[in-house]
């Protein structure tokens, strides 16, 4: 009885989810457009009710087929892998290599050779949509009042077979979406880490036996905001420059002679307002995230951090030519790694994920073979999403104008002259 009205709750939150991109637009999302059209704009309540729950209920099943169908692919997709790790370990026997068992499991499991890369990415979104379905499960089974209100605020709890339609009548496409609001991120996070390189918190103040030890902090914090100003204002510092810059402003942090701590490979020392700013931008602006505490933030900055990670060993180890990527598999990787923005071509969208592959794995790799120091490898990517957060906020094509005039007016409106400058100083000055 409890799982029938756990499965109502599913349908009837779905049915929210629906409704509202219905009344939004005026238009069914299942239907096709010359049905949705001839509907007038105020029906009965109770029958668009009625219809809202029906596409619900055929949501729901088509959903559950198309979970079971990438399911059974996912395990043929394995299937490849566990052939090609098979063919490695008879190799490796057969040329006697110096590796114990335990060495050899390891060490096959990181591999992920035998498939293309649409196979890997396909296989990596089925693991997300699993691990979604159990979360919907949980909280269904934990918190059944609460489940419509999570569907209706975050819809990307949803497994991908689930989720809402993309709405194309607004005003601005998704790409447009995403540039707009990693616009204003990237000058929140700015405006932030400010405040907290110049004002002391207030439960800071109550610890009178912590008072050097948040002023060392900021410092550092002041440190980084300089080291951040300096790349901005450096000419021609963008795109792969500007990248590789920043991380080299920040490479006695990244190489270390000594194995790297937990708490370095956990982000602790990265500021607060950065990983609040990534964690936005990654999962978009919600109600919530601005009040979560810092370390499930930075969780959840981590989890995107090593999804990028597997995707960029596996494009380097397998030696995926970018220039077979389709234009939607290039848009899916930069967007991931907060490169590019609207109205880029596919050949810039190419050098900037070969630039981000070669600053992220093929030159730290190279290094550590020769000289045997460790590399922070999440702290790097930290600093490269950040990086490409901020370059694509100041771009010409950015969607959002305020930010990105208060980054270039000055130099897209060309600079007067002296004279026009004094004349107008005594005119202010009356």
């Amino acid at each position: 009885m409890r799982t029938l009205v756990r499965l109502s709750h599913l349908i009837l939150s779905v049915a929210v989810l629906s409704s509202e991109a219905i009344i939004s637009d005026a238009t069914a999302v299942a239907a096709p457009p010359s049905v949705a059209t001839a509907k007038p704009e105020n029906g009965n309540p109770a029958i668009q009710l009625l219809g809202y729950l029906k596409d619900s209920i055929v949501r729901t099943i088509d959903g559950t087929k198309e979970m079971w169908s990438n399911h059974g692919r996912c395990k043929e997709i394995r299937g490849k892998q566990k052939d090609y790790r098979d063919q490695i370990k008879k190799q490796w026997e057969f040329e006697g290599k110096d590796l114990t068992p335990q060495e050899m499991k390891k060490k096959l499991q990181s591999m992920n050779g035998g498939i293309t890369y649409d196979e890997f990415v396909f296989l990596s979104k089925g693991k997300e949509d699993r691990g979604r379905l159990m979360n919907l499960i949980f909280l269904m089974w934990g918190a059944p009042k609460v489940f419509p209100y999570a569907l209706m605020f975050y819809p990307d709890i949803l497994p991908t077979p689930f989720q809402p339609l993309p709405d194309a009548s607004g005003r601005e496409t998704k790409l447009e979406k995403l540039s707009r609001q990693r616009s204003h991120i990237v000058i929140q996070t700015l405006l932030r880490l400010e405040k907290e390189a110049k004002e002391v918190p207030g439960l800071s103040k109550l610890n009178i036996f912590g008072k050097k030890r948040q002023l060392r902090k900021m410092d550092e914090i002041h440190g980084m905001g300089t080291a951040i100003g300096t790349v901005m204002n450096t000419p021609g510092a963008t795109n792969g420059i500007g990248a590789n810059q920043t991380l080299g402003a920040l490479e006695d942090f990244l190489y270390k002679k000594e194995p790297l701590v937990r708490q370095e490979k956990r982000l602790v020392g990265v500021p607060k307002a950065i990983i609040l700013g990534l964690a936005n931008a990654v999962n978009g602006p919600a109600p919530l995230t601005g009040v979560q505490p810092n370390f499930l933030r930075r969780g959840a900055v981590l989890t995107h951090i090593q999804k990028i990670a597997d995707s960029d060993n596996f494009l380097v180890s397998e030696n995926i030519d970018l220039g077979t990527l389709s234009t939607a598999r290039l848009l899916e990787a930069c967007s991931d790694r907060m490169i590019g923005g609207p109205q880029r071509s596919d050949e810039e969208l190419r050098q900037g994920l070969s630039d981000w592959l070669n600053l992220a794995v093929i030159q730290p790799s190279n290094r550590t073979a020769v000289s045997g120091e460790h590399f922070n490898e999440n702290l790097a990517r930290t600093a490269l999403l950040s990086y490409y957060s901020m370059d694509g906020a100041r771009d010409a094509r950015s969607s959002s104008f305020l930010p990105r005039l208060m980054f270039q007016g000055q130099s897209a409106t060309g600079k007067t002259d002296e004279t026009t400058s004094n004349r107008r100083l005594r005119l202010w000055k009356g």
